[in-house]
């Protein structure tokens, strides 16, 4: 089977569903047709990304691979609303970006489609050419003028914005790219099915560096402000970080399932991570070690990213979306069911205990006088207690 078919038979397993049972899922929306709040929605979110001022969160996702079109969705962070659905893909969104000046989204679908979305008027501005395969994920370069794109069939495309010409095909992996990220203006990094992470110079072509030590797919990236970090994680479980050469500096360690996502806080002090596990992890880079971990998912985590000021921490998952309040992990839109839990168990604290009336104690009963030569009886060792 190939890293992508085990992606695709991931996703199920994670779901506890086979692919054809997807079809059996709730009506896709029409477009324009609001989804209801962050809190309520569940349906997929397998990609997600910031504005740079942080007031809007887009996410990509869907109900099914095939079956049902794809959705794209602008979020308000304030108060968690949808403002807008962007109507376009046929089947499930597997990556979207926002550029840095926030007023371009780009999504990339299951059915090959690439789409640029006008984010002050949310419509669409252009349909970039459509692939034959997969479409995995999508990244702005810092400067915003080109977009790069990861493909099944192992290459990386990448786009001139304003124009919609590509300007480069790079034959990057010999399995499927699963994720990519820009390191500076010149270089992309991807994670690819072959197991293994490199650095393109996007102008040359040319491969920079080989990251090599993972066991299974590379399924995460991740560049630092800098570009002098980069992480990688993927199906063996790991998350490790590397420097911009290629040399790797840590495992920090793993997560019990797959991990699919990572991103860098823009301080660059930590690293979170979402896996199959239904746990978003969080890691301290300069201890190189795990610094905690935020509530679990009520399924498979998809994707994470921090917002440009490093105060909001939203993840995807399989069954909605979560976005938390850093650094107090405090998430900011709960669930309904979320949230009466938490009012019931207020209002047990807050419930006066009664104080059970007190009776006057009794008197032990005499001790038997022991029988003249007897020695008094040891209490019998309680099962499975091995003193002496």
């Amino acid at each position: 089977m190939s890293s992508g078919s085990r992606f695709v038979a991931g996703m199920c397993r994670a779901a506890g569903w086979a692919v054809v049972a997807s079809i059996l899922i709730v009506p896709s929306l029409a477009a324009g047709e609001s989804p209801g709040g962050i809190a309520k929605h569940e349906r997929w979110v397998t990609s997600l990304a910031f504005s740079p001022d942080g007031g809007t969160l887009l996410t990509g996702g869907g109900q099914s691979l095939l079956y049902r079109p794809g959705d794209v969705i602008v979020w308000k962070t304030a108060d968690g609303s949808a403002a807008q659905r962007l109507a376009g893909h046929e089947t499930a969104v597997w990556g979207v970006a926002i550029s840095p000046d926030g007023k371009l989204g780009a999504s990339a679908g299951y059915d090959g489609q690439i789409k640029l979305w006008d984010l002050t008027e949310n419509k669409l501005k252009a349909d970039l050419k459509k692939q034959k395969n997969w479409a995995r994920g999508v990244a702005f370069a810092p400067s915003g003028k080109r977009l790069a794109m990861a493909c099944e069939d192992g290459s990386v495309m990448v786009w001139d914005v304003e124009g919609g010409k590509e300007l480069k095909s790079l034959a990057a992996h010999t399995g499927p790219v699963h994720a990519i990220a820009w390191i500076g203006e010149g270089m992309v990094l991807t994670g690819g099915g072959d197991k293994l992470a490199k650095v393109w110079d996007v102008e040359s072509g040319m491969e920079k560096a080989k990251l090599e030590g993972h066991g299974d797919a590379v399924l995460a990236v991740a560049a630092n402000k800098e570009g002098t970090l980069l992480a990688t994680a993927g199906a063996d479980r790991t998350v490790r970080l590397w420097n911009s050469e290629g040399k790797e500096q840590a495992n920090l360690g793993s997560h019990k399932d797959w991990v699919t996502s990572a991103a860098f806080s823009p301080d660059g002090g930590t690293l979170a991570t979402g896996g199959y596990d239904r746990v978003v992890k969080l890691w301290n880079v300069a201890e190189k070690k795990e610094a905690g971990a935020l509530p679990a998912a009520k399924s498979s985590v998809w994707a994470v990213a921090y917002s440009s000021d490093g105060k909001l921490l939203a993840a995807g998952s399989h069954s909605g979306l979560q976005v938390w309040e850093m650094p107090e992990r405090k998430e900011r839109f709960p669930s309904p069911a979320a949230e009466e839990g938490e009012k019931a168990k207020a209002a047990v604290k807050e419930e006066p205990v009664a104080e059970a009336p007190k009776e006057p104690a009794a008197e032990p009963p005499a001790k038997p006088p022991a029988a003249e030569g007897a020695k008094e009886a040891k209490p019998a060792a309680a099962e499975g207690d091995k003193s002496p």
